[in-house]
């Protein structure tokens, strides 16, 4: 059984119906008014989310698509010590060769690999290369197998470019691993990147706290996400046996003193958002700069939908951000 009735985007909470805001695009209405699950049966059970892995992956490749002709890109996939990775350049050429983005890929910690629907946008509009990576899934590589992979980058990455010239980004379980990546960097003692994106993501991927109680990813279609101890939950095969403590797995947990700047975006009607909120005030409470922008009605990686005027004001905003931190781009 779905988690809430939605019929023409309207949501049925009983004494309370909750309407398509009108303080939205016309485009961002329409995208409200679609239900993502409705081809599935109403009482249908929730799948675990690495079963869907290829069912979804034509959904990954129409959205690579479409970012690919709004946003014109060359891609070559490659490996970078044995990771499988992406490179995307801008058509036309880099314009900017001495700096670098790495993007982390979104799905759950389960599935996602090939996604460049979130490197293309940000490599045309900065002029950038960046390199996209298809770190380990779980639950076949629970935590930290992930980070791993994402370590062998980087340190390679640090063999061309200065660690000031590189920015790291990701959605939704691209920014958990963005954060865990940077508290792995300084354990390690590498030289931490000029600034950093975690996009409707937080802190600590054991507690997202409220808004994930009563949100699904797609705003109130579907349904709510499992408890990190039901074993259908993609979260709870990511963490595994892992000290769920352990700042290198919720770096909210841990010293952010010399976090990087951070940029945070989220929506409000993103389940993560209440993740978003708390690992903001963490890094402000730390002295750190962070940049939080939640968007109105939006639901989890809304900018996915490139149409919608909402999704790019808010590539706008990561473009805009990064370039500023590598000191390229208008003054």
């Amino acid at each position: 059984m779905r988690s809430y009735k939605v019929e023409n985007g309207v949501v049925d909470l009983g004494r309370v119906r909750l309407d398509v805001p009108d303080t939205i695009s016309e485009e961002a209405k329409a995208y409200l008014r679609f239900d993502p699950n409705q081809q599935m049966p109403e009482d249908a059970p929730p799948v675990p989310m690495w079963l869907m892995r290829e069912p979804l992956a034509p959904m990954f490749e129409w959205l690579n698509q479409q970012a690919l002709e709004a946003f014109p890109c060359d891609i070559a996939e490659t490996a970078i010590d044995g990771v499988r990775c992406h490179r995307i350049t801008p058509k036309g050429g880099v314009r900017h060769a001495g700096k670098l983005l790495i993007n982390l890929h979104s799905g759950g910690f389960v599935m996602g690999s090939g996604s460049l629907v979130e490197a293309i946008p940000i490599a045309a509009e900065t002029g950038c290369e960046v390199i996209a990576v298809d770190y380990r899934l779980a639950p076949e590589h629970p935590f930290p197998a992930a980070v791993d992979d994402i370590i062998a980058v980087y340190r390679d990455a640090l063999k061309t470019y200065a660690a000031n010239d590189i920015i790291l980004f990701g959605t939704s379980a691209g920014g958990f691993l963005t954060a865990m990546a940077i508290m792995r960097f300084k354990k390690e003692g590498l030289p931490l990147p000029a600034a950093c994106g975690v996009f409707t993501a937080g802190g600590d991927v054991t507690q997202l706290g409220d808004t994930f109680n009563y949100l699904t990813l797609s705003g109130f279609y579907g349904h709510l996400g499992a408890k990190l101890d039901d074993p259908q939950c993609e979260r709870g095969v990511f963490v595994g046996n892992a000290d769920r403590n352990d700042p290198l797995l919720a770096p909210i947990k841990g010293d952010l003193s010399d976090f990087p700047p951070t940029l945070l975006i989220t929506g409000t009607r993103d389940a993560v958002l209440s993740s978003a909120a708390l690992f903001h005030r963490a890094l402000r409470k730390a002295g750190r700069d962070a940049d939080l922008h939640v968007f109105e009605a939006m639901p989890h990686g809304f900018w996915f939908s490139v149409a919608m005027p909402e999704s790019r004001d808010a590539i706008d905003l990561m473009a805009r951000f990064f370039e500023r931190h590598l000191g390229i781009g208008a003054a």
